[in-house]
């Protein structure tokens, strides 16, 4: 789910490269400023978009925390079917004192299957996913197309994968019975607990994290209107980006850009 957007300090960084497509549909792409009591520590880029010819949802995520004596890089690819059916996952996770992290796994009727290696270990996935597992970084979007939609004043229970495990576990999101107003934007106020990690969010109604904050780390993460005010003295790579996204991405499909 975004990660639910972070477990501690989990960053994310992509290992295999994306072709933009002219057939893919992007619903969001934007670009979130991290801090850690209140000290900026690093980013995040993020992009959700539909393959308009299969109707596949893809979530990329490339995270940087490279301040405050941190140097943490992670990634992932995770595409799932039109009703959110997991499809694939790749992941990467680097770090000054954490092995190399690779997960590459995909999903076939009730199966999930690949490979994880840490360092020199590999280590074989083959493990049962029942029907209505999905990726964590599909839960808004899941939850907007759901039956019930998301709404104020109601609950959700799932089971889903996280993208750094991948660990199947359970999860909760609660959605206060108030809109939270922010200027001109009326947006959800979400409690979701995933992963041993709860986060309080604020979702707009088309699904999209506009802060996402852990109280046990103190760590938030707020989509911001410029790459500039995200990265900011943080060194970054656009022919990273580029492999990771097939371009460097403007951050300017969110609702801080609507036309």
């Amino acid at each position: 789910m975004w990660r639910l957007f972070f477990k501690s300090f989990v960053v994310v960084f992509l290992i295999s490269f994306i072709t933009v497509s002219a057939f893919a549909q992007v619903l969001f792409e934007g670009y979130y400023k991290v801090s850690q009591f209140n000290k900026h520590i690093g980013f995040v880029i993020l992009k959700h978009e539909i393959d308009s010819k299969t109707k596949n949802f893809k979530s990329t995520s490339y995270i940087r925390l490279a301040k405050e004596k941190l140097d943490m890089t992670e990634s992932y690819q995770a595409v799932s079917a039109s009703d959110f059916a997991p499809i694939s996952l790749t992941y990467l996770g680097t770090g000054a004192k954490q092995l190399a992290r690779t997960i590459d796994v995909s999903f076939k009727g009730e199966k999930m299957k690949g490979l994880v290696t840490e360092d020199k270990k590999k280590i074989k996935i083959d493990e049962k996913a029942e029907k209505g597992i999905f990726l964590s970084s599909a839960l808004y979007y899941l939850m907007l197309n759901s039956k019930d939609g998301l709404k104020t004043d109601s609950k959700f229970d799932f089971k889903a994968i996280t993208e750094e495990g991948p660990v199947i576990t359970t999860g909760q999101v609660s959605v206060d019975k108030k809109m939270e107003t922010q200027g001109s934007l009326q947006l959800f106020k979400v409690t979701t607990r995933f992963a041993n990690t709860e986060s309080e969010n604020l979702i707009s109604q088309k699904g999209e994290i506009v802060t996402s904050t852990v109280a046990a780390t103190q760590i938030k993460t707020e989509l911001v209107k410029s790459p500039a005010e995200a990265t900011e003295g943080i060194k970054i790579s656009s022919g990273n980006l580029e492999k990771i996204f097939g371009n460097v991405p403007e951050g300017k499909v969110n609702l801080y850009h609507q036309k």
